[in-house]
């Protein structure tokens, strides 16, 4: 089979199919509604949303997935867990996670857009208490000595009298200080609590498993001017706390997390010595530190936050804090990134119920010049720019309204082309068959009329397979009947001329078996379908 003829029939079947124009409308139908399914399924499809987490925050995505899962949200969170913050900030950057829980004291935290703070964490540096192991010898060295023993009952009387002052917490305080010779405020100096500078030279632990790390104690120390080398910094776990201070290992403690949360309650805790509680140093520059790097702010723990009696701290104490942010990819589309924003803040009080004193989200600043930079998706739900189906969508439906009607046009235009052709087509095959009969009429020999009446049978066949593929309509049939009997009578009237003129015939042998028998000429050469599909396609 040619490529003419395969073409031909493809596009023969095309008509046959186009030509039925119920199957063509339901067909239409249901591959429109079948579109218009898929498109539904595809956008309420549930997100999947990879967030990186280390062991702090782990808790806060399962309850965040809970709220989701509560509410029917069209997404999913999936953690991807880390056992660090720098963890969660290498896997969001390898794309290895969708989102990340970071501190803003990481370099890494500021490069993404934010969607939500957390918290806020503060940081303290606590000083716990002497142990009695260590008071005892310096009391037996008074002892022999009257004036000392006098001296040293003296001081008692104004420690005792200054803790019937309501001051117990700084007599404990200032025993610390003639102890330790630790400088501590005992009323010579502005700030009420120990300074930063003092921590020359001492030991300081830093609690693991919160959000206190080597590189936030340095750079507080850094800022004071102490000399790291002047200091002695070692990693303390959070269970062997109370043992550390009881045997006297460490000077001072550092600590960081939310100010109401559990990981500096429980420092404080540990480090409470026979109902003494500890006393803390002040970052009174906090001020500065800020401006000097965006990440940090100042901060202020109110009296008591702690707890105890008397309370702790004693006094309003500043410090420093820097924000717990859950930032992500600027690949996320907005607007599953505004759905998670709506989630996160219109169920941060159910959030905060199932994680006490642990998280209080805030969300971000929306001025432009704000040193944190909001998502787009959560930015348009904090200003209530969200766009809705037809914001988003409204344009493509105008415009395709405009266009469809063209493709309408073009589609019509193909209809009229393909039906122009099929009228073409048969007056084509009408025209082939006068044109035969014009040849039959000038035959010279029996040769040339069993060519024209093989080419007459392909034509019937080309004429049957058209009508096969199109209705004709009377007038149609008429015309193609009237044309193949005068070919039929033409070639039958040629040979009987050509026979009764014997001498014109080529072969005497065909001639004489033709005359013997009566016929009208030599056998008929087998028709040719190929050749009949030849003559449909032109």
């Amino acid at each position: 089979m040619s490529l003419e003829t395969l073409e031909h029939r493809v596009r023969g079947r095309l008509r046959m199919f186009l030509r039925h124009t119920w199957l063509v409308a339901l067909l239409g139908t249901i591959f429109l509604v079948a579109g218009i399914a898929a498109a539904i399924y595809y956008t309420a499809q549930r997100e999947h949303l990879r967030i990186a987490a280390g062991p702090r925050n782990a808790a806060f995505v399962r309850v965040l997935s809970d709220q989701i899962a509560d509410e029917h949200r069209s997404l999913y969170l999936q953690l991807v867990p880390t056992d660090s913050p720098r963890g969660s900030a290498e896997a969001i950057s390898k794309g290895e996670a969708d989102l990340a829980i970071l501190p803003s004291d990481l370099d890494d935290a500021l490069n993404w857009p934010v969607v939500a703070i957390l918290r806020q964490n503060v940081m303290a540096l606590i000083v716990p208490p002497v142990p009695a192991s260590k008071a005892k010898p310096e009391e037996s060295t008074a002892k022999p000595g009257s004036k000392t023993g006098k001296s040293s009952k003296s001081k008692d009387n104004k420690t005792a009298k200054s803790g019937k002052a309501g001051k117990s917490d700084k007599a404990a305080k200032s025993a610390k200080s003639d102890d330790s010779d630790d400088t501590s405020d005992d009323g010579t100096g502005d700030s009420k609590f120990g300074k930063v500078t003092d921590l020359t030279g001492k030991r300081i632990g830093i609690v693991s498993g919160n959000a206190a790390s080597r590189g936030l104690l340095e750079l507080v120390l850094s800022h004071y001017g102490v000399p790291l080398d002047k200091v002695t910094l070692s990693e303390i776990d959070p269970k062997d706390v109370a043992d550390a201070v009881k045997n006297n290992k460490v000077d001072a403690l550092f600590v960081a997390g939310a100010a109401a949360g559990s990981a500096i309650s429980d420092v404080v805790s540990a480090a409470t010595l026979n109902g003494v509680a500890p006393n803390f140093i002040e970052i009174d520059q906090g001020d500065g530190i800020a401006k000097r790097n965006p990440a940090f702010d100042s901060a202020t723990i109110d009296a008591g936050t702690f707890g105890g009696t008397p309370p702790s701290p004693s006094e309003d104490l500043k410090t420093l804090s820097f924000g717990e942010y859950l930032v992500a990819r600027r690949s996320v589309s907005s607007s599953v990134i505004a759905t998670l924003a709506k989630t996160i803040y219109t169920s941060r009080q159910a959030i905060a119920n199932a994680m006490p004193r642990e998280v209080k989200i805030e969300a971000p600043k929306t001025d432009k010049d704000a040193d944190i930079v909001t998502h787009p998706g959560a930015l348009a739900y904090l200003t209530d720019t969200q766009q809705t189906f037809f914001d988003k969508y409204g344009d493509d439906i105008f415009y395709g309204l405009l266009i469809f009607p063209i493709f309408g046009s073009a589609i019509a235009g193909v209809a009229s082309y393909l039906r122009r052709d099929t009228r073409t087509r048969r007056l084509r095959l009408l025209q082939r068959a006068l044109d035969m009969v014009r040849k039959a009429h000038g035959a010279q020999n029996l040769a040339a009329l069993e060519q024209l009446q093989v080419d007459a049978d392909n034509l019937v066949i080309a004429v049957v397979h058209l009508s096969e593929q199109e209705e004709f309509d009377e007038s149609v049939r008429m015309s193609f009947a009237f044309a193949l009997d005068q070919l039929r009578f033409a070639i039958a009237a040629r040979r009987t001329a050509i026979l009764d003129h014997g001498g014109t015939a080529p072969d005497t042998g065909t001639d004489a078996t033709a005359t013997g028998s009566g016929t009208a000429g030599p056998a008929i050469a087998p028709i040719d379908p190929a050749a009949a599909s030849d003559i449909a396609a032109e």
